[in-house]
């Protein structure tokens, strides 16, 4: 398939497209005639099974996809977690494979035309996996979910007299667009949603200290929930928010595997002593974001990466990132970071170290224009994660009741029916997970030795364990917790009544982090 001229063929694929997250593709797919209204020919899909990888093939009228549409396109897709190329920016070998591995894909939907997009879209889902019974709507508006006071609210702002909320990054829709936005509070409850519209655009080449890259919304008759919600939320932390409006680019945190390569060894050694309350000054006025940028190649080759190093990003923004590790290099040396994010996907980023703590070392990344568009979209994905689970129960009904449940406030939920199944999902979703929901009594690894294991093995302390158990006997509550749990249940509250509490556990986790 060679580029048409007139036509822009646009490659979008997702990661672990299976369960809940190929209903978020499918929603995607079905907002493309809402998003680029004209401008879409047709487009064609793909799953390759075996690693869960989802394709979309979009083609659209070149005369009709101008700026707007592609950084409406660029920001959706970096919402929504897509990596996302042009099909000419291949070089023809790199074509040749990616087109050959589409070939193989099974199921495969070829030039669905707009008008068909609904039918043939959803075939094509539900043979991939997608729940039979599933609501679906055709040109939806797109929603944007955010986690209130959770992941990606980093550096948001509320103007409760004008009903303007800032939220920064460096993509953002065209200015005008309307969308609806989804806000989920701390607590029990479902997300509120209300009508906004892109009010202005601060783009990155434009951000400076106090002046955050990202986008203005302005939100149509807020429910009195929303205003109030989010009047507390910002009455919460004052002295934060004042440290992160000096800051050009907000840091979300990944803490993602990286493997740090020195590119000249002994460079910049002169002195690797920087004074520890410079460093942490350094390191909070945003020391390692000074120059826009990161890179995340498109792969078209589809498969497991190589295991990275023990150290890790803590935090990462547009122009740098917080290095955790042991063996800090010295200020200026010049290293490139190979990093694994949650999404598993791979950034590799030239930089310089640009402060030394005791805990690291703050650098700086030094890339290009097309470079630090990818970082933008693998950022806006990090700020986009949705909260993952993990349950782990033998029995297959309670099991499946739990999961819908947690579906219900949010999670993105997996499954096992083990402990030792369990523990080999964590490990392939090292640091990927944010809640743990097992059973105590299971055959091959039973609750209380599960959660040992998680927490002697280290690694991932920050999850929020929950231990669920039909018979609570006298001590048990307190010997898990011994063990590492956050919280005890009994299953006889029921799985909305579990869910609830252990959303209100790692809701307490992530409160006791901050301070």
């Amino acid at each position: 398939m060679e580029p048409t001229p007139g036509i822009t063929i646009l490659v979008s694929i997702f990661e672990r497209a299976m369960g809940a997250r190929l209903e978020v593709a499918e929603r995607f797919v079905l907002s493309l005639p809402q998003l680029f209204p004209g401008a879409l020919l047709e487009c064609d899909l793909a799953l390759q099974r075996r690693t869960g990888t989802l394709v979309v093939l979009m083609r659209f009228a070149e005369s009709r996809f101008g700026a707007d549409a592609r950084r409406r396109l660029d920001f959706w897709c970096g919402r929504t977690g897509i990596r996302a190329t042009l099909l000419a920016a291949l070089t023809p070998s790199q074509r040749e494979v990616f087109l050959g591995n589409i070939d193989r894909c099974e199921p495969r939907e070829k030039a669905i035309a707009t008008e068909r997009l609904a039918a043939d879209s959803g075939r094509f889902f539900t043979e991939a996996g997608a729940p039979a019974g599933r609501r679906r709507a055709m040109g939806a508006r797109p929603v944007l979910a955010m986690d209130v006071g959770g992941p990606g609210w980093q550096g948001v702002r509320w103007s409760p007299s004008e009903r303007v909320l800032f939220v920064p990054g460096a993509l953002a829709p065209p200015e005008g667009d309307e969308l609806t936005l989804a806000l989920r509070f701390p607590g029990p409850g479902k997300p509120v949603t209300v009508q906004a519209r892109v009010l202005g655009v601060r783009a990155a080449e434009a951000a400076c200290a106090g002046a955050t890259a990202g986008f203005a919304l302005v939100l149509s008759h807020p429910p009195p929930a929303v205003t109030e919600g989010l009047e507390r939320q910002a009455a919460l932390l004052p002295e934060v928010a004042v440290r992160r409006e000096q800051r050009a680019h907000p840091r979300f945190a990944v803490k993602a595997p990286v493997l740090v390569t020195p590119c000249e060894p002994g460079a910049g050694a002169e002195d690797a002593s920087q004074p520890a309350a410079a460093a942490q000054a350094a390191q909070d006025d945003d020391a390692a974001s000074g120059a826009d940028a990161a890179s995340a190649a498109v792969s078209i080759e589809w498969g497991s990466s190589e295991e990275l190093a023990q150290d890790y990003v803590d935090n990462l923004s547009q122009g740098g990132a917080f290095v955790r590790t042991a063996s800090p290099l010295p200020v200026d040396t010049r290293l490139t970071l190979t990093m694994k994010l949650p999404s598993g996907e791979e950034l590799t980023a030239p930089a310089t170290v640009a402060a030394v703590t005791d805990r690291g070392m703050g650098v700086k990344f030094e890339l290009d224009e097309e470079d630090q568009a990818r970082l933008a979209a693998a950022i806006a994905h990090i700020s986009a994660r949705p909260r993952r689970a993990l349950v782990v129960d033998d029995d297959e009904v309670v099991r499946q009741m739990l999961q819908d449940a947690l579906r219900q406030r949010g999670f993105e939920v997996l499954s096992a029916g083990d402990g030792a199944t369990g523990l080999s999902l964590l490990s392939e979703e090292l640091l990927a997970l944010d809640l743990l929901v097992t059973d105590v009594r299971m055959p091959n690894m039973d609750g209380e030795v599960f959660v040992r294991t998680i927490r002697r093995a280290g690694g991932e302390s920050d999850l929020a364990i929950v231990v669920v158990t039909g018979a609570l006997e006298s001590g048990m509550e307190q010997r898990l917790e011994r063990e590492g749990a956050d919280a005890v249940l009994d299953k006889a509250l029921g799985p909305e009544l579990i869910a609830q509490a252990a959303d209100a556990a790692l809701e307490r986790k992530r409160v006791a982090r901050g301070r």
